[in-house]
């Protein structure tokens, strides 16, 4: 028997059908000797702190880093049934062979070795990829499977992702929700991707709330031709400004006005007219999907990707969650049954379509990347019933699809320029000549990012020429001012995430709904702003927890990692150096400031202890006194209790998390020789010996000690 594992019921119900006939059974179906289940999402996640340790279970500031050795799997308890339902088949006798069929992607590929690993199952495994739901995508996936140790890589950049938020997470959160939050405003969630997320939309808000209008004059002149009126802007044209028809004089406004009144006579100097190929955009990323469903729709990123998924799973579209805009040359061959099946209802964009239809501008294996997750495409299958959201969504798509095989479109756009009393006016213009791509899209709705910019696409006479005279007919002086920047929305979100690389096409729209759902941000409208409680976040968090910049470069790490050119124990190691920081930085804030003063020094008796960014010292180190405690010993940070513990003569609790120079990791108790200053590791009788022989000089009795800081 060979079982296959899916993510969703209904991608299993798919499958199964193109199987066979199969025969249903609590959850699961039997198809001959196929049977295929489903997970319902994550049916197996990382375990709460309190399984590794039982003083994990409180929230104090002396257990903190939480730094596991190795982490621990635990049952989603909504999905517990279901999981039973799934191990029982993994370790079923009669199943010779596993199917990892959950989603195609770094979140689909965890959800199943969670699964895998939790129900200790060792058979081998095959993986199914599916770009699509439809039964000849399915047919051809089954028969192009490979071994699941062609994902390996995918697996620990996965694994990677959701260590690093368990560790980055919940120990910031508990750390500066100990100094901040409790009891007044509750806890304070702090996540790797969330925070700096967070700090885009703050940054904007502050933007805004800070920007001082500075009022600026336009003069309009409408001009009289023989061929009829236009308008015109006075125009500096010798000068760098960025808009040279702006003055911030209204004197120098009145002055130009004054010089042009009606009557005025004026000369046509040069129309420069150039045509312009306006190229098809490229096919729908998520992103990009979900940006344009925002600007003509008012949709929000999760509301687009919710939709995606949808149709996707309607079998209707491709596989939603991808960053690429282009297909491969192989789902390039499908193209021309894919218009076929789009016929009936777009009949008329299909019947422009140039034949032999031209991919080429599409198609680009490199772009698409090592996953196969192509752009967004429809499968030309017929539509299923939808909802009016669900259809615009679904148009938008096909008329992508269709305007990306259509000829680019042309523009004719024209400068004119008038003298008139010695004085420049411009006017601009744009005639749309072939419409092209654009007959495609032409019954959506306006997108708010197709607005014209001021003072273009005025109407310009046909028929006038250079040298022809011309009559000012009225003038108009054009008080504004300059615009605050925008406030953030889903669409502008989007685009400010992937430029910095936060999250992944998968995790954006979540990572907004949770900020939403915390009340670090709220709706006005279509905008996205933080709130009083968000901002409050960002004053006590580090800044380093707060860098997209930072996060971004994980992203990408975590990319390499799936590319198999990155290592995920080095990127783990600095996920643990940074929760070490984290909470080094709370634990500061919360008891122990630089310059604090911790008593006399056990060693010299004269001097005192004083707290500094790096350590304990003596304040007599000028004298000769070398006392010091560093705040890092075998790569474990201490913790303003622990140096407490050790400075009033007694043995600190067992701390977890050194490191031998082995690499490997360790446990035990420090103890202070109030003496000779020398802080040693105590080992329980447990404890493996060859921990301490990889610390010789700690265990001499030995201390950093040195030079105080």
């Amino acid at each position: 028997m060979y079982l296959i594992v899916t993510e969703k019921p209904s991608v299993a119900r798919d499958i199964a059908a193109v199987l066979g006939s199969p025969q249903k059974s609590e959850g699961y179906l039997t198809i001959g000797n196929w049977i295929v289940t489903w997970a319902l999402g994550h049916l197996v996640t990382l375990a709460e702190p309190k399984t590794y340790d039982d003083a994990w279970e409180k929230w104090r500031f002396d257990t903190l880093p939480m730094l596991p050795e190795a982490f621990k799997l635990t049952p989603v308890p909504k999905s517990a049934a279901q999981l039973n339902i799934v191990k029982g088949l993994l370790t079923r006798h009669d199943i010779g062979e596993i199917v990892c069929a959950t989603d195609a992607d770094r979140e689909g590929e965890l959800i199943f070795r969670y699964i895998y690993r939790y129900s200790a199952c060792t058979k081998p495994v095959k993986r199914l990829w599916l770009s699509e739901t439809t039964p000849a995508a399915i047919q051809i996936a089954l028969k192009t499977m490979k071994p699941a140790s062609a994902y390996d890589a995918l697996a620990q950049a996965a694994e990677a992702r959701s260590q690093a938020d368990w560790l980055v997470g919940l120990n910031a959160t508990r750390a500066f929700t100990m100094r901040h939050g409790l009891p007044c405003q509750g806890a304070l969630s702090v996540g790797r991707v969330q925070t700096p997320t967070l700090r885009i939309i703050a940054d904007r808000d502050a933007d805004i709330r800070a920007f001082q209008p500075v009022p600026y004059y336009q003069v309009a002149v409408t001009f009289q031709s023989r061929q009829g009126p236009y308008r015109a802007l006075w125009t500096a044209l010798r000068t760098e400004a960025d808009h040279p028809d702006r003055l911030s004089d209204k004197a120098q406004a009145q002055a130009v006005a004054v010089k042009v009144p009606p009557g005025t006579t004026g000369q046509i100097q040069s129309i420069e007219t150039k045509r312009v190929v306006v190229s098809p955009p490229l096919l729908f990323s998520l992103n990009d999907l979900q940006k344009e469903t925002n600007q003509r729709f008012g949709l929000t990123a999760q509301q687009a990707l919710d939709i995606a998924q949808n149709l996707y799973e309607k079998h209707l579209t491709s596989y939603p969650r991808t960053d690429a805009k282009y297909i491969t040359a192989n789902v390039a061959t499908t193209v021309p049954e894919r218009v076929r099946g789009l016929v009936s209802v777009y009949g008329d964009v299909v019947s422009q379509i140039p034949m032999p239809l031209n991919t080429v501008r599409i198609v680009n294996d490199a772009k698409v990347g090592d996953a196969g997750h192509h752009a967004i495409i429809p499968t030309g299958q017929a539509v299923s019933e939808l909802s009016d959201t669900e259809q615009k969504v679904y148009d938008l798509i096909v008329r992508r699809f269709l305007a990306s095989l259509l000829p680019a479109g042309e523009d004719e756009r024209t400068i004119m320029t008038t003298i008139a009393a010695g004085e420049t006016f411009q006017t601009q213009g744009t005639a749309v000549v072939t419409l092209g791509w654009r007959l495609a899209i032409k019954a959506l709705p306006e997108s708010e990012a197709e607005g014209k910019e001021e003072g273009d696409n005025n109407a310009i006479p046909a028929g006038l020429h250079d040298g022809e005279r011309v009559t000012v007919e009225k003038v108009d002086i054009l008080q504004k001012e300059t615009k605050a920047p925008p406030k953030i929305n889903d669409a502008s979100l989007l685009t400010l995430m992937e430029k910095h690389g936060l999250g992944t096409p998968a995790t954006r729209a979540r990572i907004v709904e949770v900020l939403l759902i915390r009340s670090y941000v709220e709706r006005q409208k279509k905008a996205v702003v933080s709130t009083e409680k968000g901002r409050a976040l960002l004053n006590v968090v580090p800044a380093t927890a707060q860098s997209p910049e930072l996060t971004g470069q994980w992203e990408a790490q975590l990319e390499a990692i799936a590319a198999g050119t990155g290592k995920a124990g080095d990127f783990m190691q600095a996920i643990r150096a940074y929760t070490q920081e984290l909470v080094m930085a709370a634990q500061g804030q919360a008891a122990m400031a630089v310059g604090t003063d911790l008593g006399a020094c056990p060693v010299c008796q004269t001097g005192r202890i004083v707290a500094s960014k790096k350590g304990w010292g003596c304040s007599r180190w000028r004298e000769g006194c070398s006392f010091t405690i560093w705040k890092t010993i075998a790569g474990k940070a201490l913790t303003a209790s622990d140096v407490k513990t050790l400075l009033a003569g007694k043995t600190t609790r067992e701390i977890r998390g050194f490191t031998s120079k082995a690499g490997k990791p360790f446990s035990a108790q420090l103890t202070l020789n109030k003496a000779t200053g020398a802080v040693a590791f105590v080992f329980s009788q447990k404890e493996d010996q060859p921990h301490a022989k990889a610390h010789p000089r700690q265990n001499a009795g030995r201390t950093h000690s040195g030079r105080p800081v």
